[in-house]
């Protein structure tokens, strides 16, 4: 999976309710939002905070358990 789809995933099952993290979710929206796309539509890495890059590790590691 790409960043960029690791990005989306994650904002979306937040959204819809399928992940929580105790009352945080406003804050990993707020990381997410910052994340910016580079005009060939990769993610500017750059844009992506080194917390972010952890929870998406861990989420999609969780994943690959299930």
């Amino acid at each position: 999976m790409t960043l960029h789809e690791q990005v989306l995933s994650l904002k979306g099952k937040i959204c819809s309710g399928q992940l929580k993290f105790k009352c945080r979710d406003d804050y990993i929206i707020q990381q997410l939002d910052k994340v910016k796309e580079e005009d060939d539509g990769l993610i500017d890495v750059s844009t992506v905070s080194p917390s972010l890059l952890i929870l998406l590790d861990a989420t999609n590691g969780a994943e690959r358990t299930m």
